[in-house]
């Protein structure tokens, strides 16, 4: 995959290698190498002339969305990019060895093809996602098959990482296994707070019999954005049946209660001391 613009893998590792290195070690040493990191970014990039007067040459008209990826553990970094074939939602998916349009290697990282990275990430407790820019991928739940939270870089102050790193543990001894149909009524919102007092709402459902997360830092300074943020939230969970969890809710108590009433979900609430498991919850 090349592009010339440099919205291809060796202008991703090369120009984000900085953020991706910096947060991703955070993550590491602070969950003790039993958490994965992925940076990644959606981006379009022309696919390839098979027309025979043109064949090889870059065809902007035609292009195809592709997800660009590093990941870390302790051991090493790794690169990989996926795209479905012929920019089709029900292609198949497709990825060859990235080199620059003279055929020579140019990616500053080692590459994997993307079943590897994903097979990986299997073994982590959680894996944390931060994207550049949008996060629009369609397969990632089906091919990141253990729990995992996606961010927007940026999002986690660089000072939260072991704050979130620590709160998601606890969060994660409150389940049993996550492989349990029981599981699969219920969505959770849950409310921390970092190290440098940033809010944080992070929404929860239950998707192939793992945790599918979406973190976000709180940024509420008038009533009516608390209201938005709810609606925000509440149109992201898969069930009706709906697990409120942490120890304060950031005055979000009372807007949650009226949208829920209003909108015939369930709420249940459960503080960070619950010695419970939500598998047993009935």
């Amino acid at each position: 995959m090349h592009d010339n613009n440099g919205n291809d893998l060796a202008g991703f590792t090369r120009n984000y290698a900085k953020q991706f290195n910096r947060n991703g070690d955070k993550v590491i040493s602070s969950s003790n190498d039993e958490w994965g990191y992925m940076l990644m970014r959606t981006a379009s990039v022309p696919s390839v002339s098979s027309r025979w007067e043109t064949q090889g040459e870059l065809n902007y008209f035609a292009a195809i969305r592709s997800a660009l990826a590093m990941v870390k553990t302790k051991d090493a970094n790794v690169a990989t990019w996926w795209a479905r074939e012929c920019n089709m939602d029900n292609g198949p998916l497709v990825q060859v060895r990235a080199k620059s349009a003279a055929g020579n290697e140019e990616v500053e990282m080692t590459q994997q093809k993307y079943e590897k990275v994903f097979h990986g990430l299997e073994a982590k407790k959680m894996t944390l996602v931060e994207y550049i820019d949008t996060f629009n991928m369609r397969d990632y739940d089906h091919l990141l098959r253990k729990n995992h939270i996606v961010a927007k870089c940026g999002g986690i102050k660089d000072e939260d990482f072991k704050s979130v790193v620590d709160y998601f543990n606890n969060f994660l001894g409150k389940f049993s296994y996550t492989d349990d149909p029981v599981l699969t009524k219920m969505s959770f919102i849950t409310f921390c707070t970092g190290a440098s007092n940033t809010q944080y709402i992070c929404y929860f459902n239950v998707v192939n019999d793992k945790l599918s997360g979406t973190l976000e830092p709180l940024n509420i300074q008038y009533e009516r954005d608390r209201d938005s943020v709810v609606k925000h939230t509440f149109a992201k969970l898969a069930t009706r049946t709906v697990y409120i969890y942490g120890d304060d809710s950031y005055g979000l108590d009372k807007t949650m209660i009226k949208y829920a009433k209003a909108n015939e979900y369930k709420l249940r609430r459960r503080r960070t001391n619950i010695t419970g498991k939500f598998n047993d919850e009935r």
